[in-house]
């Protein structure tokens, strides 16, 4: 599908939350274990009331009888994006448990890969690159043998918390991930206060930042079956900028995977 007259137009149109929408099977894929977990859960049980369950802890949360609707939360072997691969054997045994015994359609649902692009932890940029084009949408392969969408936050998935209660957050700047941390906790932002009003200023707050990467393309569409143009400029927008000044701007994705389920509709 694309986005409704291009992001560019976004911050003019108004924003709903479709609490009603039938999202099927989603599949998160993520690297961290606490702060990603809490996250997702806080916004899929708390703000939209889906079934959610992690791998890890084989655990069920907001349990739901018959459902059509749930997301599913596992974390890669180990933190770095060659755990990704379609060859990596843990994540093949994972989604043949998630087949066998959890009877959860994966070649059907919608996969997103929740990364995040710290210049420290996840060095390869050439691999990066790579993935982001074979990750370009949630439902259709390419170049994979899954399907899935790379979901990247600079520097880190905390990003999103930040842009929930800070205007113009894509002005902040960060070295790494823990220096965003820490900026978190001196100004007291906290993950357990977003709510509805807040993951729509998310929204529009990725909107400004894609903006200010893009302003060159004022009338630019971006197709979220086709994600990959627009994340690989992403991408180079934020080396170029942290080969000048040695941080990352601060933007996180995550908001896609919101337009992305149709979770969030714009108002013509």
């Amino acid at each position: 599908m694309e986005f409704l007259g291009g992001y560019r137009s976004l911050a003019m149109k108004k924003i709903t939350l479709n609490k009603d929408k039938n999202i099927g099977k989603v599949l998160f894929i993520v690297e961290g274990l606490k702060t990603e977990y809490y996250l997702l859960n806080k916004i899929f049980t708390g703000i939209f009331d889906y079934q959610f369950e992690r791998y890890d802890r084989m655990a069920k949360y907001n349990a739901k009888d018959e459902i059509t609707s749930s997301v599913f939360v596992i974390n890669t072997e180990e933190s770095a994006f060659k755990f990704i691969d379609d060859t990596n054997e843990y994540l093949n045994k994972v989604f043949e448990l998630l087949i066998d015994t959890y009877n959860f359609p994966v070649d059907r649902a919608a996969i997103f890969y929740i990364f995040d692009r710290d210049a420290h932890s996840n060095t390869d940029s050439e691999m990066i690159r790579n993935a982001i084009k074979s990750l370009s949408s949630s439902r259709d392969s390419n170049g994979f043998n899954r399907q899935g969408l790379l979901i990247l936050s600079y520097p880190c998935i905390e990003s999103f918390t930040v842009s929930n209660f800070i205007s113009d957050s894509y002005r902040l700047d960060f070295e790494t991930g823990r220096r965003l941390k820490k900026f978190i906790h001196a100004e007291n932002i906290n993950q357990s206060k977003i709510s509805d009003e807040t993951i729509l200023h998310a929204v529009k707050e990725m909107n400004l930042a894609l903006r200010k990467i893009d302003a060159a393309q004022a009338d630019y569409d971006f197709n979220l079956d086709e994600f990959a143009d627009l994340n690989l400029k992403v991408f180079n927008y934020q080396e170029d900028y942290f080969n000048e000044q040695n941080k990352n701007k601060l933007l996180s994705l995550l908001s896609i995977v919101f337009l992305d389920l149709g979770l969030m509709e714009v108002e013509e």
